[in-house]
C-alpha cells in the first residue's frame, strides 16, 4: 500500500489581490503528478472557513505537502504549519516559526546583515515613526514589510523626495492597513536563488522585466512578458552566502533568496520561505540550473520529509 500525500494548497483563481501568492492549478497538478507513481495523492484546497482540517483528519496523510500562503496578515503563512502541529501531522518545507520570521523582511535584514549586504532600511508602524526617518540620499523603495508577490508595490514605490515619500507611506497605510518597510533603493539586476535541505544552494536565476524591478504588475498583469533564465557561471560565493543565512535563520525544508546584483556585489532582498513551485517559476529554474528538474525536486522534498515522523521545529536564529 502506498503512504498517503495530501497537498495542501490555496487555489488562484485570479478573483481577488490577496489570491497573488496562491498557486495555479498548473502548479498543484505538476506536484501530484510528479508523486503519483510512488505515493497515494490527495489534493485538499485550503478554503477560507477552515473546513480543510476536517478533510485531512479524514485522510490521516502519513505527510502534508504544505504549500499554503494564506489570506491575511503577518502570519498567513504560518497558521497552517501551526495548526498542522497541533494534530502532529508531519509536513514538508519550513516549518511555522521560518514561516513567521522571514515573512518579516525588516527583521531577516536584520538578523542577516553581518553575513551579507543589505539595503539600509526603516520600519513604519504608525505616524510617529515616520519622524525617525533620516534619509541622506534617495531614491528609496517603499514597501509591504509582511507580503509577497510584491503586493502593493509599483513605479510610484520608489521616491525621490521627502514630499513623495509621504504619499507613498500614506497610500500604503489606508489601502493595506500593516506595517511598512522604508530602504534604500538598489538600482541592480533581480536574482534569485533557491536551497533545498539535503542538496544545499542551487542557482542562481535572473528575472528580466520590462519594468524598473520584478513588481506586482509584472508578477501578475504582465507575467507573460517576464523571463525568467538560469544565469551562466560559477556563483560560489553567493551558494556560500546563500548557506550561512539558511544557517543563521535555522531554516528547514526549503527556501527561496532574493537579490539584487549591482556591480557584481550581492544585496539581500528577502528570503521566502514559502516558495512557488511552478514549474518554469524562479525556484525550480535555479534547480534546473545545478541539474535537478521539477519531479526530482518534489520526490526529494517528500523523501526528506519522512525521514521524520514529526516536523522538527526551529528555533528560527542559528549560528553566524
Amino acid at each position: 500500500m502506498k503512504d498517503k500525500i495530501a497537498i495542501l494548497y490555496n487555489l488562484n483563481r485570479g478573483k481577488f489581490e490577496y489570491e497573488t501568492e496562491f498557486d495555479s492549478k498548473l502548479t498543484i497538478d505538476s506536484i501530484c503528478k510528479a508523486l503519483k507513481e510512488n505515493y497515494e495523492v490527495i489534493k485538499v484546497e485550503a478554503v477560507k472557513n477552515f473546513s480543510w482540517i476536517k478533510r485531512i483528519n479524514e485522510i490521516n496523510p502519513k505527510l502534508v505537502f504544505n504549500i499554503c500562503e494564506g489570506f491575511y496578515g503577518p502570519a498567513r503563512e504560518a497558521i497552517y504549519a501551526g495548526i498542522l502541529e497541533q494534530f502532529k501531522y508531519n509536513y514538508s518545507g519550513p516549518d511555522s516559526t521560518n514561516l513567521l520570521i522571514c515573512h518579516n523582511k525588516f527583521l531577516v535584514k536584520n538578523l542577516v546583515k553581518e553575513i551579507v549586504r543589505v539595503p539600509f532600511g526603516y520600519s513604519v508602524n504608525d505616524k510617529s515613526d515616520i519622524s525617525k526617518i533620516k534619509i541622506h540620499k534617495y531614491p528609496v523603495i517603499v514597501k509591504l514589510n509582511s507580503e509577497g508577490s510584491s503586493m502593493g508595490l509599483s513605479e510610484k514605490s520608489i521616491v525621490n523626495n521627502d514630499e513623495d515619500l509621504l504619499k507613498q507611506i500614506e497610500f500604503l497605510k489606508e489601502n493595506y492597513k500593516r506595517n511598512i518597510l522604508v530602504e534604500e533603493y538598489i538600482d541592480g539586476i533581480d536574482i534569485s536563488m533557491a536551497y533545498i535541505e539535503g542538496i544545499g544552494a542551487m542557482g542562481p536565476c535572473q528575472i528580466n522585466c520590462d519594468s524598473l524591478f520584478y513588481d506586482y504588475e509584472m508578477k501578475t498583469i504582465k507575467d507573460s512578458s517576464v523571463d525568467i533564465i538560469p544565469m551562466n557561471g560559477i556563483y560560489e560565493q553567493l551558494k556560500d552566502i546563500v548557506m550561512k543565512i539558511v544557517k543563521r535563520l535555522d531554516i528547514k525544508g526549503y527556501a527561496k533568496l532574493d537579490f539584487r546584483m549591482k556591480n557584481n556585489k550581492f544585496y539581500l532582498i528577502e528570503v521566502n520561505s514559502q516558495v512557488s513551485f511552478h514549474p518554469m517559476g524562479e525556484f525550480i529554474t535555479c534547480c534546473k540550473k545545478d541539474g535537478y528538474d521539477f519531479d526530482n525536486v518534489i520526490n526529494h522534498i517528500v523523501k526528506n520529509a519522512l525521514k521524520s515522523k514529526q516536523k522538527i521545529n526551529s528555533v528560527g536564529i542559528g549560528e553566524m
